[in-house]
């Protein structure tokens, strides 16, 4: 148990009252009102027992004003321990310094994940809605199809790379950098699926137009084979719509 001992500051010591309260910690061995004490508040109340928990006092017990309500307290307080050693006090400001820089990191991590997030969400909202008016528009388009089936393509790939984006952001909190390399593998696979596939839809775009084009030089049944073929070009269409 603590105890008054003959090294503790007492109420009539130089500097064992001061105006700075600090941050305490709570401790089962020194709480509660001090009332075997003769030590009194500027209310002239019992104090109450603290243990500080901010820099170089951290750890060092103290006695305060006692009333619960902050605009009641008064600015009393009386050191029951001793300062510590120089070496002790330079130790414990290193760790105070190390935690302080730690949160600050964090902190300016956290702020700039959160802007990375809403630039990457925002990015998305604004190329889903283009390539929403852009259906619209494709839906009324007869001309031009080449130009529009690469334009769809296009901004199906820079959807799916900011999705991926998005996945990676969320998982970065909690992922080691173990994790970050199989989601990096993982996400350059997809990527190049996506390209294989693209190299797949443009061969056969292509196998359709050679269709339409040796369909156009022929006479016979001309208007048969046209329709077929634009009947074609919109199956191709809405499978990859």
């Amino acid at each position: 148990m603590v105890s008054w001992s003959e090294g503790s500051s007492s109420f009539w010591d130089d500097d064992s009252v001061t105006s700075q309260l600090p941050r305490t910690i709570p401790c089962y061995e020194w709480s509660g009102i001090a009332h075997e004490l003769y030590s009194r508040c500027m209310h002239l109340e019992p104090c109450l027992r603290q243990v500080a928990f901010q820099s170089t006092n951290t750890g060092r017990h103290f006695l305060a004003c006692a009333k619960e309500k902050a605009e009641q307290k008064c600015c009393y307080l009386e050191w029951i321990d001793p300062e510590l050693s120089v070496a002790m006090q330079f130790c414990i400001g290193q760790l105070w310094s190390m935690h302080d820089k730690e949160n600050e990191d964090r902190i300016r991590d956290n702020l700039k994940l959160g802007e990375e997030k809403f630039k990457l969400v925002g990015e998305r909202r604004r190329m889903e809605e283009e390539l929403r008016f852009f259906k619209l528009d494709f839906a009324k388009m007869v001309p031009d199809k080449e130009e529009a089936i690469s334009q769809v393509i296009s901004a199906r790939l820079a959807i799916s790379d900011l999705k991926e984006e998005l996945e990676k952001k969320k998982l970065a909190d909690h992922s080691s950098t173990n994790l970050h390399q199989v989601l990096r593998a993982k996400a350059e696979k997809e990527r190049d699926q996506l390209v294989l596939e693209r190299d797949q839809m443009k061969e056969e775009k292509k196998k359709l137009e050679n269709i339409i084009s040796d369909m156009m030089k022929q006479n016979h049944g001309y208007k048969d084979k046209v329709k077929k073929s634009k009947e074609n070009c919109d199956e191709f269409e809405v499978c990859n719509g």
